[in-house]
């Protein structure tokens, strides 16, 4: 049985102008792409693409960076999926998105309740002391050691709500997330981590060390730059 599931992104008026660049290159690379969901402040002066649905959480003053989770754990309080797929405004893809394997990754951890999450990225197949764990279809399946570093990464990946309830706490940065929630998911054996071998989605991070004045472009597609540039997408970090 195939479940439908929703992309969460989540955003601060700071990195707002993100959003434009990400949903172009969603677009090209992520064909049918699931519904969107922005957890974010102000609500951006342009449009979304349709599906893309803006939610703001209040005033960016009442949730600074060093309380970034506030705002993540209200909103998946507040919504109904169980399972869903989680990234940052920054996380822009860069090569075909493999929909066919998010989509078995989902409907596994529809299946075994005890999954936290599945990284959707390279980040735990290049963790310390992975191992395999099995397959799903086509899909190689591996474990993350509870004791490697960042065991509870933000990179995108599909996350269970009642697991990133019991491991994200308030007043926590994305830094403390993957800092301080590492440790405490390692210790809560309930939870299991996975990743796998194929690396369904390949994204870059844009923006690193929190600086929003500086766009990082290097392993964006060529075509791909000269075509956003010229829509202007990057104009807030290079018409300055």
């Amino acid at each position: 049985m195939k479940h439908p599931y929703r992309i969460y992104i989540t955003t601060c008026d700071k990195y707002i102008y993100a959003l434009r660049p990400m949903a172009w290159l969603m677009n090209k690379y992520w064909p049918n792409t699931p519904p969107v969901e922005i957890i974010g402040f102000t609500p951006p002066p342009f449009d979304l693409p349709p599906r893309w649905t803006f939610h703001s959480m209040g005033r960016q003053e009442e949730y600074p960076f060093n309380k970034w989770t506030n705002a993540v754990i209200e909103f998946v309080e507040s919504q109904p999926d169980q399972v869903f797929c989680l990234m940052l405004e920054d996380m822009w893809p860069i090569r075909h998105v493999d929909t066919e394997a998010i989509q078995y990754l989902v409907d596994y951890m529809h299946q075994f309740e005890y999954v936290a999450r599945i990284d959707l990225t390279g980040d735990r197949l290049y963790a310390g002391g992975m191992r395999n764990y099995g397959y799903v279809n086509r899909i190689d399946l591996i474990w993350s050691n509870p004791a490697s570093q960042y065991h509870c990464s933000l990179m995108a990946g599909i996350w269970r709500k009642r697991a990133l309830l019991d491991v994200f706490r308030r007043d926590w940065s994305p830094h403390d997330v993957e800092l301080q929630g590492s440790p405490l998911l390692s210790r809560m054996s309930e939870w299991l981590v996975l990743g796998t071998r194929q690396w369904p989605l390949r994204h870059t991070l844009a923006f690193r060390s929190q600086n929003a004045s500086k766009l990082l472009l290097d392993e964006i597609d060529g075509e791909d730059i000269k075509e956003m540039r010229a829509l202007g997408y990057f104009d807030p970090w290079e018409a300055r």
